[in-house]
């Protein structure tokens, strides 16, 4: 390993060197290997609330905004309702609702961008496991001496 050094004699010196109290995560996978000095509770929480924000835009523009998007379809593909270009107003009197179309618009997809915090949850919680499982072990081993 990469971490690890030998001695001259080929002996693995970073068991030797390591003290009691700092967790030894060899044993664990290197992707989901936690690394020292690291709070994956932290982690983990950032994680989870970049996932919230992927979820609240998808469900905003999946339940929310979707009647806009439905209306702004629909209005250009007819040609009955014209509007003014100008004053963003139009004839049939709705104002303001040109201001909501273009912000569902470009609320489209959104989601896509907070996407990634998903996956990385699921991973930040498989090296947490692993991480509080050595360190409750490291602890445990501080209470019996």
């Amino acid at each position: 390993m990469a971490s690890e050094s030998t001695a001259a004699d080929g002996s693995n010196t970073a068991a030797i060197n390591r003290p009691k109290n700092v967790p030894n995560f060899s044993h664990v996978p290197w992707p989901v290997r936690p690394r020292d000095g690291i709070n994956y509770d932290f982690v983990a929480t950032l994680y989870l609330i970049g996932s919230a924000l992927a979820l609240s835009f998808y469900l905003l523009e999946t339940k929310i905004l979707a009647p806009l998007l439905v209306e702004n379809d629909v209005d250009a593909t007819t040609t009955t309702g014209e509007s003014d270009s100008t004053t963003g107003t139009e004839e049939n009197g709705e104002e303001g609702s040109n201001a909501w179309k273009e912000f569902a618009s470009g609320m489209q997809g959104m989601y896509f961008i907070f996407a990634p915090f998903v996956p990385c949850l699921l991973w930040s919680f498989v090296v947490r496991y692993f991480w509080l499982k050595e360190t409750k072990k490291i602890s445990l081993d501080k209470k019996d001496n």
